[in-house]
């Protein structure tokens, strides 16, 4: 009988990744659901490298976010965005980095929830967008499932990500003697 529980797909993307995003979010811990986002576009941007490449770069994650990103509304968010944002969040706990600061990007302003999911508000500030951080986690779990069929419908693709996998993260529960 097979163990689920070891299949990197199971264990580390459903049961880590997308799990901890999901449990943030249940229980408004906002910011934290942010950071745990962004790392899980770095994850899948590091599956998706080019092969013989060791290191996520900042064009992996944008070009990631970009193709499997999507909102239900007319606003989107750009790679660029996304990542200009990421640094700001884990780096400095805000929405200020380089990018941000020379205009590369967009600042990126977080509501718990809202329709649409993206909005802006150029009578505000053009440089400023708000997200919904539900919608993002949404978005991010629609672009997640679309990755993973895109990524196993190549079998060079599936065998490289396959052996990044094997980096991952994954938890097990192990016996301790007495308790």
């Amino acid at each position: 009988m097979t163990d689920f529980a070891q299949d990197p797909i199971i264990n580390a993307i459903n049961g880590g990744i997308r799990r901890g995003i999901q449990t943030t979010v249940e229980n408004k811990c906002f910011g934290s659901a942010v950071i745990l986002i962004y790392a899980g576009i770095d994850a899948m941007a590091y599956l998706d490298m080019p092969d013989g490449q060791e290191d996520v770069k900042k064009i992996d994650f944008i070009q990631w976010s970009d193709r499997y990103i999507r909102f239900p509304c007319q606003e989107q968010l750009s790679g660029a965005d996304l990542y200009g944002t990421r640094c700001g969040m884990l780096h400095n706990y805000s929405v200020y980095s380089r990018m941000t600061k020379s205009g590369e990007c967009r600042k990126i302003g977080y509501a718990d929830k809202m329709v649409p999911e993206v909005g802006l508000g150029p009578a505000v500030a053009r440089d400023v967008v708000i997200v919904s951080v539900t919608g993002l986690a949404e978005a991010f779990s629609q672009g997640l499932d679309q990755f993973l069929v895109d990524v196993f419908s190549n079998s060079n693709r599936a065998l490289l990500a396959e052996q990044r996998m094997k980096n991952f993260i994954h938890c097990f529960s192990f016996p301790v003697k007495g308790a």
